[in-house]
């Protein structure tokens, strides 16, 4: 006997109320926080400094120069992309919607901390763009990524969004795809991973063993993703994808040519609240001027692993609805 919880049902249909509003220009879809959630860099985690975007670390054992109270130097003056985007009207408000706590009979993830396997689903507050790293720091755009922001947010504004690959039910990315408001299913092999997705019935494939599973012919909208071991961490790389991505709701954008670096791991603290956290590296020269990174975090959700029904096609080319919901062609750079 199967029991859908009523939080459940509220997270559906705020699914797919999003899903019909982003195609109208409001949207619904997740970016990351603006400073790391509780896990991120402590013990198991990164240093500061040992991802591309965030802090140098100390080196040689020399410390940054001081500067007497008053005396520090000026910041440089911001960027034309810097302005450009500090222009754009602030992203709309998120929400979170709780699952169910965990009872005193749960079932607990494996103990190997390279056990993945289970079910998870994003345990932070849904939000719309992307706007800073994960020490704080403002996304680095370069011109034409900011171009390419502000162009979708305005199209946003102006009730003509652009068409993009969650509008029209077609795989959206890895970044896109795991940061969705619905639960996801881990399923580890030896050779591969794959992650199960309720929304959009996504699937992420993993591969361990190139050898066994080598570059597709043509490239896949989800790219192409080699994974590998660095102690309990998994250290995914993607790349090769069919076309350039939104990561998230307002259309920061990831170019075709772009790479997507995960970094992810099991944290259980004996607390009885296991979490998945996510840290992706952006790496792509044709948007930004140096690569950056985001964290997420997911918790243990082992009520989650029966998906309900999710029928994407629901907003789009219901007759009970406009066939296209106003979805305009994205001018090509």
């Amino acid at each position: 006997m199967r029991t859908e919880f009523p939080w459940r049902r509220s997270l559906k249909g705020l699914a797919l109320a999003g899903a019909a509003a982003l195609a109208l220009g409001a949207g619904a879809a997740v970016a990351q926080p603006s400073g790391p959630p509780p896990g991120a860099g402590g013990p198991g985690g990164p240093p500061a400094g040992a991802l591309p975007g965030g802090p140098p670390p100390a080196s040689g054992g020399k410390t940054a120069p001081s500067f007497a109270p008053g005396l520090l130097p000026p910041p440089p003056p911001p960027t034309p992309a810097e302005q450009l985007v500090a222009s754009l009207p602030d992203p709309q408000p998120g929400v979170m919607i709780p699952g169910p706590p965990l009872t005193a009979d749960s079932p607990m993830p494996g103990a190997d901390p390279r056990d993945l396997r289970g079910a998870w689903h994003h345990n932070q507050k849904l939000e719309f763009r992307l706007q800073r790293d994960m020490y704080g720091n403002p996304a680095p755009y370069n011109l034409d990524g900011a171009k390419v922001l502000a162009r979708r947010v305005q199209s946003l504004k102006d009730g003509k969004p652009y068409t993009n690959a969650s509008a029209i039910c077609r795989p959206p990315g890895p970044q896109w795809q795991h940061d969705l408001n619905m639960p996801f299913q881990i399923f580890p092999s030896k050779d591969w991973i794959e992650l199960m997705f309720e929304e959009y019935h996504g699937r992420w494939h993993i591969v361990l063993d190139p050898a066994k599973a080598p570059r597709p012919a043509q490239k896949e909208y989800m790219g192409y993703s080699v994974g590998h071991w660095v102690g309990d961490t998994l250290v995914v790389e993607t790349s090769d994808f069919k076309q350039a991505l939104w990561l998230d709701v307002d259309g920061t954008p990831l170019s075709a040519n772009g790479k997507l670096i995960q970094r992810i791991r099991k944290v259980d603290n004996g607390d009885r609240a296991p979490f998945l956290e996510i840290i992706t590296t952006i790496d792509d020269p044709t948007y930004y001027t140096r690569p950056w990174s985001v964290v997420r975090t997911f918790s243990w959700e082992p009520s989650l692993t029966v998906f309900t029904d999710y029928n994407c096609e629901e907003q789009i080319g219901d007759p009970s609805t406009d066939s296209n919901a106003g979805l305009v062609p994205e001018p090509k750079d």
